[in-house]
């Protein structure tokens, strides 16, 4: 590979750069807008306040002046009695009283306090008048009192009337300039935002200009790099750039080729263990020594004169062998495999009668599914020899099988002599980490792995003195077999 020319150019990456940008931009008009934004937040709530104080006016009897002065006449006509303070209508006038304090607290103008101040008085010195009126026993003193004092042109109605129309008349003029100032000041915040957005889309607008400049030329360069590479051509010099990102693709574009290199390596690697594999299973597919004791084991049968397991363990050899060879191809039914794996144990169970029962349950949906040969011979195998006869008593090995999703289950269970936790280890370990295991599941877990990828293959559980379970991961879609021309 080409040596690296160092940079001279400082290196940030674009997004660090338009970061900085927008901080800078989005620091300013956030602040404008703040500002802007506090300022018609105090008129709005003085606005608010301002409102709350005239509606509370608005709650003051508009016929304050008429009710009052009717019901007041209405008292002094009557004759006294000894209940006459009793009559008097001071309910209008507590009501009364009970709006100018709410006025008291929410009106912020300093005329207006003192006009509710002066009302307030004016109410007291009324409801005196009123006691006045109703302890005379005199009509025409009462007349003259009620005149002179209550709801004459003089009276406390009337300038209780009065100040009350000031009052209004002053806050309504105080929220027509509120309303004005938050008019001007929601102008300003809209002219304010679309300067600033206007400004920030100037500014970035320049600065894409610019990055696109420092962009579109290494691009290029990587375009017609990327195209030698489609070529076979993995020399190249290296593409000056100051974006980090650029330069971060230009490097992984180099170590692409490396690794492209290695690949094709490597795949040629896998193609030779895959040749190796799959005569390691033609060797093991007629297994010397099971066939001498399986012969064995006849002879012995015929000698006794047992003719009907004789026979049946000739056929299951004829079958076992017949599915062995299978014409050389090495991707069959599961229903094919079930039909070895039982030949097996027929012969077995022959032999083994006194200590070995099984049983086969697979659903008849999964039993088309394509799989690799002898996938479970090797570990009904290695549950007899290595479980069920390093135990006291019957054992039994049982096939079970379910679809999982995408995936297919089998499992081979025994109830054999099972392992410890550290034996299982080194089990895992020369199945898993491609170390010698001496039971022959090694050639099954990477056939399986070669075939349908990493996912799938071989995982154990076990315990000592219960037993141990081999659980086999495949691709409910099936296997297809290699292309024999590319395995070559």
């Amino acid at each position: 590979m080409p040596t690296r020319r160092p940079s001279v150019h400082p290196t940030r990456t674009v997004q660090q750069q338009i970061r900085t940008l927008l901080i800078i931009l989005s620091v300013t008009m956030a602040t404008i807008i703040t500002v802007l934004t506090l300022m018609l937040v105090a008129i709005n709530r003085q606005y608010a306040g301002v409102l709350a104080c005239a509606n509370t006016a608005a709650d003051f009897n508009k016929e304050f002046k008429s009710t009052l002065d009717s019901e007041m006449y209405n008292h002094v006509i009557r004759p006294r009695t000894e209940h006459s303070v009793d009559e008097l209508p001071m309910q209008e006038l507590d009501a009364a009283e009970q709006v100018l304090n709410r006025l008291s607290t929410e009106t912020t103008l300093s005329d207006n306090r003192w006009r509710v101040r002066s009302m307030l008085d004016m109410c007291r010195n009324l409801r005196a008048y009123m006691i006045e009126i109703a302890h005379t026993e005199s009509y025409d003193l009462r007349m003259e009192l009620l005149e002179r004092n209550i709801r004459g042109e003089t009276g406390l109605t009337r300038l209780i009337e009065n100040y009350m129309h000031d009052f209004l008349g002053d806050e309504v003029r105080e929220l027509a300039r509120l309303r004005g100032m938050i008019g001007r000041q929601t102008t300003l915040l809209i002219i304010s935002s679309v300067v600033a957005m206007g400004a920030l889309f100037i500014a970035l607008l320049l600065y894409s200009l610019r990055v696109s400049r420092s962009i579109t030329g290494p691009i290029r360069a990587l375009t017609e790099k990327a195209e030698r590479f489609g070529a076979d051509n993995f020399s190249s010099l290296p593409v000056d750039t100051s974006i980090a990102e650029l330069k971060t693709l230009d490097r992984n574009f180099d170590k692409m080729a490396g690794r492209i290199t290695s690949l094709m390596e490597k795949q040629r690697q896998d193609q030779q263990s895959l040749h190796r594999a799959e005569l390691e299973l033609l060797q093991a597919q007629i297994n010397p020594h099971f066939l001498y004791n399986t012969l064995d084991s006849i002879a012995i049968l015929a000698e006794s004169q047992r003719e009907e397991d004789v026979v049946n363990m000739v056929t299951s050899l004829s079958t076992f062998f017949r599915n062995s060879l299978n014409r050389g191809e090495d991707i069959i039914s599961l229903r094919a495999e079930l039909i070895q794996a039982k030949s097996y144990l027929e012969i077995q169970q022959i032999r083994y009668s006194d200590i070995l029962t099984y049983s086969i349950s697979l659903p008849e949906e999964i039993q088309d599914v394509t799989v690799p040969k002898l996938i479970l011979q090797p570990l009904i195998e290695n549950a007899l020899y290595h479980g069920i006869k390093n135990r006291r008593g019957r054992g039994v090995i049982q096939i079970t099988g379910e679809k999982q999703n995408d995936d297919i289950l089998l499992q081979v269970r025994d109830n054999g002599a099972g392992m410890t936790e550290e034996q299982l280890q080194r089990l895992q370990a020369g199945v898993y980490e491609e170390h010698h295991s001496g039971l022959g599941l090694k050639n099954v877990h990477q056939r399986i792995r070669l075939y349908c990828g990493e996912p799938y293959g071989l995982t154990f559980e076990s315990k000592q003195g219960i037993g141990t379970t081999v659980t086999v991961l495949l691709p409910s879609r099936g296997v297809k077999a290699p292309d024999q021309e590319g395995a070559k």
